[in-house]
């Protein structure tokens, strides 16, 4: 165990490796500080856990954030503290502690987010002290000599948001450029999987794009269940990636078909699983990171170049064949090292588990945009980093079925790490027999993120209908101010209470809770109340035209409102829309 004092801040380092030299030297002092951590090790090897630990006073802390603790945001005490684990393919390595008005007190990032690391925060019983702790090498990781790491913590009182904005920023600043972003994914889409699952119609999902593409999607994502006949769910049968020709007799004559509709075509890949049932299983013994059992599967190992160029190759000339506009690419957080992992590193041409991993995206993603410099590429969380955001332009929330809370929650948390790159709702599904109001709060849920939606039209209502197509206009109207506007959050501590994006003087905001809101003196405001509650508190800057629309989008009420505080009956799910008097 080391002690080292750096601007007020005592730091403690401990790990059970041998080490030669060990030293922290502050780059940049003030608000936001930063430090250089610089081990060398006595020999090459595969490092065990090093942690970097601190205090600071807890005064006017009120939760944590992180890439993947959108739901439960409290303190918890340092023996059970919270924690945002990353790596090259999976989160993002930063968290953030917040106060009541959302502002931020402290956010701790680092600049690897390619080797395996934890970011933990707790509270200390006996001091009411913050404990902070860096974890380095948290999971198994490939052999080293060195390892530098910059560690950045940012105490400037500006919105939390602001803060992991920078951070998203900084990351881009040292290296970690975004891919390029095609227009494309930033429009709707419809996606197969909640809707149809495993079970790969080609004329019922044709006759399902056709209305899609009527209500202002553009794309399509044909989801698992192409490349096999079997339809128990599960990985036993992925590896082989051949079509299957029980569901799908002519493949390009279904791309065709998609296209001459005006949408693009999609498709889904589950990137390191080859199944026990499929005949690569034999072929690639030996080059498996590890076994899922309860996926039926085995993991592939990207150390081999063999295994990256089988499943680089299967993309490219798929691509080519049958004319797909874009990948969707899933579980690449499944690479991870194991006991059972090859430790035949002549064959390999890189021991490290998070450098085969980069090589596989990176390689994917030029010789595929190199086809076509549009084509679309989708990852999901958790595998929604820095590293990752090199070499995809959409980024897609969890799976959350049906759950409005959750998926408002992870969308609008993921756009503060994402800078350009798309965001994308989970597929939107609901029940048939809910509530025109039960479907708007799935919508209005993700509102500042490209819809995917995942409904079959024949078993949804003609009121779920219309309001989908009404709420879709809308969105298509306003996406620039809702993806490219600047973001404000409110309520972290609740999900988020109020989201609002402004762009050039338009705005449009939700409010998740009944609050009151603060009419800007901006061109046009437009407010949807999605509280439940059937009013709204307004405060106006300036003398409003007012305009009330119900929740299939028709005009319901107008006025003039003079500036001051007002209650307005916009019934739940209703939008009021607020733009300037003629003087």
């Amino acid at each position: 165990m080391k002690i080292h004092n750096l601007q007020n801040i005592k730091f403690t380092t401990k790990t059970e490796n041998s080490i030669s030299e060990e030293k922290i030297e502050l780059i940049q002092g003030g608000e936001i500080s930063t430090y250089l951590l610089k081990i060398t090790f006595k020999s090459e090897i595969e490092p065990k856990p090093f942690s970097l630990v601190w205090e600071e006073e807890q005064i006017d802390m009120l939760g944590f954030w992180s890439p993947r603790a959108y739901f439960a945001n409290n303190l918890t005490p340092e023996w059970n503290m919270r924690t945002e684990k990353s790596k090259t393919a999976s989160g993002a390595p930063i968290i953030a502690i917040y106060n009541k008005a959302d502002e931020n007190k402290i956010t701790v990032a680092l600049s690897d987010p390619k080797n395996p690391s934890a970011l933990r925060a707790g509270v200390v019983e006996e001091t009411g002290r913050i404990k902070f702790e860096v974890v380095l090498f948290d999971m198994p990781t490939s052999k080293m000599k060195e390892y530098e790491v910059i560690v950045r913590v940012d105490k400037r009182k500006i919105p939390f948001t602001k803060s992991v904005e920078a951070v998203a920023k900084w990351w881009e600043e040292i290296g970690y450029k975004r891919a390029y972003v095609p227009k494309s994914t930033k429009k709707p889409l419809y996606s197969t999987w909640y809707g149809f699952h495993q079970h790969t119609i080609p004329d019922e999902i044709i006759k399902e794009c056709k209305i899609a593409k009527e209500y202002g999607m553009d794309t399509v994502i044909v989801d698992d269940g192409w490349q096999t006949d079997d339809n128990s769910r599960g990985y036993a049968f992925c590896g082989d990636w051949r079509v299957s020709k029980g569901k799908i007799p002519d493949m390009k004559d279904f791309v065709d078909r998609i296209h001459a509709l005006g949408m693009k075509f999609m498709i889904w890949f589950s990137v390191p699983y080859v199944g026990f049932e499929s005949e690569n299983y034999e072929r690639f013994k030996g080059m498996y990171l590890s076994t899922r059992k309860h996926m039926n599967a085995m993991v592939l190992d990207p150390r081999f170049k063999e295994v990256r160029e089988f499943l680089i190759d299967t993309y490219e000339k798929y691509v080519r064949e049958y004319g797909w506009d874009g990948l969707k690419l899933d579980f690449i957080d499944s690479f991870t090292l194991s006991e059972e992992s090859s430790k035949d590193y002549d064959k390999m041409d890189t021991i490290s588990v998070e450098e085969g991993v980069e090589r596989l995206l990176c390689e994917a993603h030029q010789r595929l945009t190199k086809i076509n410099p549009e084509f679309m590429i989708e990852y999901r969380q958790s595998y929604v980093g820095p590293v990752v955001s090199q070499y995809c332009n959409m980024f897609r929330v969890l799976d959350c079925p049906s759950d409005a809370i959750l998926n408002r929650a992870y969308s609008l948390g993921l756009r503060l790490t994402s800078g350009n790159t798309a965001v994308h709702s989970d597929m939107l599904m609901w029940n048939k027999n809910d509530t025109p109001e039960g479907v708007m709060y799935q919508l209005l849920g993700i509102m500042f993120a490209v819809p995917q939606i995942s409904v079959r039209f024949d078993n949804i209502t003609s009121e779920h209908k219309r309001l989908l197509k009404a709420f879709l206009s809308f969105w298509r109207e306003h996406s620039e101010i809702l993806l490219d506007g600047e973001l404000e959050l409110k309520g972290i501590d609740a999900s988020f209470t109020m989201a609002k994006s402004t762009k050039d003087g338009h705005s449009v905001a939700v409010l998740y809770q009944n609050e009151a809101y603060v009419v800007e003196n901006e061109v046009e405001t437009n407010l949807f109340n999605s509280s439940g509650k059937d009013n709204v508190y307004i405060e106006l800057l300036e003398d409003k035209v007012y305009e009330i629309f119900d929740i299939y989008g028709e005009k319901c009420e107008s006025g003039i409102l003079q500036a001051g505080v007002h209650k307005l009956l916009v019934k739940n799910c209703q939008r009021v829309r607020f733009t300037k008097t003629q003087k």
